[in-house]
């Protein structure tokens, strides 16, 4: 869905922002400040085991490391 797909972007800039720094737990908290950590823990891992979340991740990363 639209919705998800938007979920899954700004997961992944929070992901990669200096802020978070890779920490998906951390980034879950931001989309979400209301959620337990111990939903956040989960939810994070399984937005970071979607493939679509990985190759984008992937290609970020790869980008990052160019410059």
């Amino acid at each position: 869905t639209f919705r998800g797909m938007v979920q899954e972007h700004s997961f992944i800039c929070y992901y990669l922002s200096e802020e978070c720094y890779r920490n998906g737990t951390r980034a879950y908290l931001k989309l979400h400040p209301t959620a337990k950590y111990q939903s956040a823990k989960a939810n994070a891992s399984r937005l970071l085991k979607k493939p679509s979340v990985q190759q984008v991740l992937k290609r970020k990363m790869e980008n990052v490391e160019k410059c």
